[in-house]
């Protein structure tokens, strides 16, 4: 099926990821690409043009903006007025799993997109290790198409093999995994702070992203937008007796 696909990511305009996914994407549809001008990892949802911008024109089908991933959104719908019937963001030159997906600027660009009931996917591929997306890409977008994966409820979050593997297992539906993690700061030569983090050990639960990236699975994560919770509702509803 062909159709008018929005592109965009995280980490630039030119950057490898997009240039690979944009060339993937086209057997799809006619593609427009609106991603930030510079490298923008971690802007989650956050916007820094709501009231001025400058937008850069490199082609007739690709421009850069001077902001963050939603900012592209932004800009392609209400700017360009583009009307595409899918927003596809990355490929992100590193894995988005588990609590990583609330400060994805990949996931943050379909977050955006889904805000205006658009649906959404956001690629990731292991950190410098695009190969496993090459080969796998027509693979996994068969997939969610011939199943009808595609929503606007909610986006999906795909994550390719890390490096540890050479050719996936197969595909999974998953939730989303959670790791200890021990955060802590260095102090440079300059006098400023560095952050790191190291990651606990241990075996990830079962049908989970983390799950499916450590034994050689590609992941597929829905992500609601914003942060409804039902059972959360339902907790307080229920402890003070308020009756639907």
């Amino acid at each position: 099926m062909m159709r008018d696909i929005l592109v965009t990511n995280d980490d630039g305009y030119n950057s490898l990821g997009i240039r690979l996914l944009t060339a993937k994407l086209a057997k799809y549809g006619k593609i427009t690409v609106v991603a930030p001008h510079r490298h923008m990892s971690g802007a989650s949802v956050s916007r820094v043009s709501w009231h001025e911008t400058v937008v850069h024109q490199h082609e007739d089908n690709i421009y850069s903006v001077d902001g963050t991933p939603a900012d592209a959104v932004s800009f392609a719908l209400h700017g360009l007025k583009l009307k595409p019937k899918l927003v596809v963001s990355g490929i992100n030159n590193g894995l988005n799993l588990g609590s990583d997906t609330v400060y994805s600027g990949t996931v943050g660009a379909c977050m955006e997109a889904l805000k205006h009931g658009l649906p959404a996917i956001a690629f990731s591929a292991d950190f410098n290790h695009f190969e496993p997306a090459d080969k796998e890409f027509d693979k996994v977008m068969e997939f969610i198409l011939s199943n009808e994966l595609i929503s606007h409820k909610y986006l999906l979050n795909v994550n390719f093999i890390s490096r540890n593997y050479e050719t996936s297992k197969g595909i999974l539906i998953t939730d989303l995994g959670f790791r200890i993690e021990d955060n802590y700061y260095i102090k440079t030569e300059n006098g400023s702070f560095q952050n790191r983090r190291r990651i606990g050990k241990g075996k990830p639960q079962s049908g989970t992203d983390l799950f499916a990236e450590a034994f050689g699975y590609i992941s597929i994560t829905p992500l609601k937008f914003a942060n409804q919770t039902p059972e959360g509702l339902k907790e307080l509803k229920d402890k003070v007796n308020q009756i639907e």
